[in-house]
């Protein structure tokens, strides 16, 4: 086994823990009840018994983490994309079979057709407010959507948790924008990077997963979207 793919499996038991750790410490705070969702068909981790606290929860090594991982397939089928233009991008940039020529099968921005480039990057900028849905709150047929992301500043540390309005956050990060790079993009907000994609690249080589768009999130975090977890006692 390959130290990413252990690393990985690692991380995701460390951060179903860490969802029991913050639930129990949710239930002695509070004056409700808190329970792991632990479903793989949600984006929700911890909720409270009535849903009305609905939260995905990020225990992150460094600053920044996965918040998204599509195949070429899912993602396509997620954002409704019909465009052919943007279908060969997709399958050029992120790669497959039929890019065994290329490094890792997939070809990168200097050997892609510039308008290509270009459709692609104006998809993402076009479509900014969908995409925010996808990856912070409502997933691809998913049950359910979330309405706050807990993030720990600290691994394993409950006590370093802050908690992102996520309405707010995504209304502050419709001011963003998306940059190709050579191999990757990010979106940046205010010369902030807030998110970026790259293809998986890891795990079995050369399959769907390997080949998958993944999408990171960072702890740009502003104090306007950023509450007292305090409220959840409301």
């Amino acid at each position: 086994m390959s130290v990413k793919i252990e690393s990985g499996r690692r991380a995701k038991t460390e951060g179903h823990e860490f969802e029991h750790v913050l639930s129990n410490m949710f239930n002695k705070k509070f004056g409700k009840k808190f329970v792991v969702e632990g479903a793989s068909n949600t984006k929700i981790d911890v909720r409270d018994t009535d849903s009305i606290w609905r939260l995905s929860v990020k225990n992150p090594s460094g600053k920044n983490t996965q918040i998204g991982l599509y195949t070429q397939n899912s993602f396509i089928n997620a954002m409704n994309i019909t465009d052919t233009d943007i279908l060969d991008f997709i399958e050029k940039f992120f790669g497959g079979n039929s890019y065994d020529n290329f490094p890792r099968h997939r070809m990168t921005k200097s050997e892609i057709e510039p308008n290509l480039n270009q459709k692609f990057l104006n998809f993402l900028n076009t479509n900014k407010e969908k995409l925010l849905d996808l990856l912070c709150t409502h997933g691809h047929n998913q049950i359910g959507d979330v309405n706050y992301l807990i993030w720990a500043k600290e691994k394993n540390n409950p006590n370093s948790i802050i908690m992102i309005d996520l309405k707010e956050f995504k209304d502050a990060l419709m001011q963003g924008e998306w940059k190709q790079n050579e191999t990757t993009f990010e979106y940046l907000v205010n010369d902030s990077k807030m998110f970026h994609l790259q293809m998986k690249g890891s795990g079995t080589k050369y399959t769907n997963g390997y080949h998958s768009l993944m999408f990171h999130i960072h702890s740009n975090f502003k104090e306007s979207y950023i509450k007292d977890i305090s409220i959840l006692n409301a």
